[in-house]
């Protein structure tokens, strides 16, 4: 079998690309626009539209760069919004897909790994998923995915517009994801400094980490001056009561954590000093004073989920140190859900229904068996478990090669160090939404995967003398 060309495997990705989305539009799979009404992390759509940059600067929930894709593609696509948004989400999609094929291109020696990579990402029904969904999460892939292409040019070639390429993407994507955290950013630089610390290039690097860090606390700072917090969201207390408090109900309703977190802020009027929001008014009402968006949804924006997000995590707190081991168990439920399909995610099962078997193949989705939630629990950790031992496998034979060979590429650090990250920060504060995180990370993985199958196959064929191509013949 003759190998196939660069050109060749790029065009089998794109038209394998077009094909599977011709066909999912057929089965019905399409943009959920609901969520740009519906959506917690959103502004209201008249502030989106009218009142953009107002409404981003006194926004104290979400950093404010998808806020601002929002607007700006409202504000210049008219009518066609829908469809363009539509366009876009499947470009980045695609765009990940051919980085994937690049990345890997350069970290393999395996002619047909680039390809294999980059199909693996496109055919996976948690990647259609998400597709489908106005939301930042291949968006975060994609700026991932940039850092790491010009982090592996950078060992290549220390110049500054590499230097620049590794934290500019870096600087996005914290001003996107309130996940990836400035203390993240922080250590990602240091390590990398401490990496290249007897490079050449290396006030280059310290230049651009330095660039990345200023413009990324900036928006902590403004958050500090105008709300009193140092931070990228003030969600925190209440994701951390999800995480606590899930299975284990409060009922004294004197007590804020017997309600459900992220709920109506009149729910929790009886808790907040009336006067907090007096020092707000006239900045921005309609998303600080407003209880609900766009008529129908809850306005998570509202200021006084400031003081609630604050009382949240002190109960949360106190509930740790009483009850540590029922915390623990929290804990654990939410790393096995790290490792579940992307697709369980809850806000897209309408569109995982119209898959399902295919989900079931591809992702091994037991779920859809469940007939109660017991079942659901179960069948949801049987899910995980083939997620779990590649990355475990992967992790393993990563640690073997470098201990064989005393060394760690960067790229790999910075992976390892990504995953390790978000795979923390999801199970100690999230609960439902941990799949997701996991995915958005997933293309690192695959890049991880790539150069680990690389290897066994190198030496396969090295052992057998076996030409590589004959083993897919």
């Amino acid at each position: 079998m003759k190998n196939i060309t660069d050109s060749g495997q790029v065009l089998i990705i794109i038209t394998v690309f077009v094909v599977s989305r011709f066909i999912l539009m057929l089965l019905g799979i399409h943009l959920d626009i609901l969520a740009l009404s519906a959506y917690w992390q959103y502004l209201d759509i008249e502030t989106l539209r009218n009142h953009l940059l107002s409404g981003v600067w006194y926004d104290h929930a979400q950093p404010p760069l998808f806020n601002l894709f929002l607007g700006y593609v409202l504000k210049i696509s008219g009518t066609h919004y829908i469809l363009i948004f539509d366009i876009i989400l499947k470009l980045i999609s695609l765009c990940n897909a051919l980085l994937l094929f690049i990345i890997v291109k350069r970290l393999s020696t395996v002619y047909f790994m680039p390809m294999l990579t980059a199909l693996v990402y496109i055919l996976s029904p948690a990647t259609i998923i998400f597709e489908a969904e106005l939301f930042y999460t291949s968006l975060v892939s994609l700026f991932l995915l940039i850092s790491v292409f010009y982090l592996i040019r950078f060992t290549e070639s220390e110049r500054w517009q590499n230097a620049f390429g590794i934290f500019f993407p870096l600087t996005l994507l914290c001003l996107t994801r309130s996940v990836y955290h400035m203390i993240w950013l922080f250590i990602i630089a240091a390590t990398l400094i401490l990496y290249f610390r007897r490079k050449a290039a290396l006030n280059k690097l310290i230049l651009a980490s330095l660039i990345s860090i200023l413009l990324v606390g900036s928006w902590y700072v403004k958050n500090k001056f105008l709300f009193g917090k140092l931070t990228a969201s003030t969600w925190v207390g209440m994701n951390m009561a999800r995480n606590v408090f899930h299975d284990n109900e409060v009922k004294d309703s004197n007590r804020i954590e017997a309600y459900e977190p992220f709920s109506r802020i009149s729910v929790y009027r009886k808790f907040l000093n009336p006067e907090f929001e007096n020092k707000f008014k006239g900045l921005n009402d309609r998303d600080l004073l407003q209880e609900m968006k766009n008529d129908s949804f809850i306005n998570e924006t509202e200021v006084s989920y400031i003081p609630v997000s604050e009382l949240y995590q002190k109960a949360s707190i106190d509930f740790i140190r009483k009850h540590p081991a029922s915390y623990a168990k929290n804990i654990i439920q939410s790393s096995i859900l790290f490792f579940t399909p992307g697709t369980l995610y809850s806000l897209s099962l309408a569109n995982t229904g119209k898959i399902k078997y295919y989900d079931l193949l591809y992702s091994f989705n037991l779920t859809i068996f469940a007939r109660d939630k017991k079942e659901r629990r179960i069948l949801l950790t049987i899910s995980a478990i083939p997620k779990l031992i590649l990355y475990v496998f992967v992790f393993f034979m990563l640690a073997r090669i470098s201990l064989q060979t005393r060394a760690i590429t960067p790229w790999n650090l910075f992976i390892l160090i990504t995953i390790g990250f978000v795979f923390g920060v999801s199970s100690f504060f999230e609960h439902y939404e941990n799949m997701r995180f996991r995915f958005e990370t997933e293309p690192l993985f695959l890049i991880l995967a790539a150069q680990v199958f690389s290897r066994i196959i190198s030496r396969f064929q090295i052992r057998r003398n076996v030409p590589i191509r004959d083993l897919i013949a």
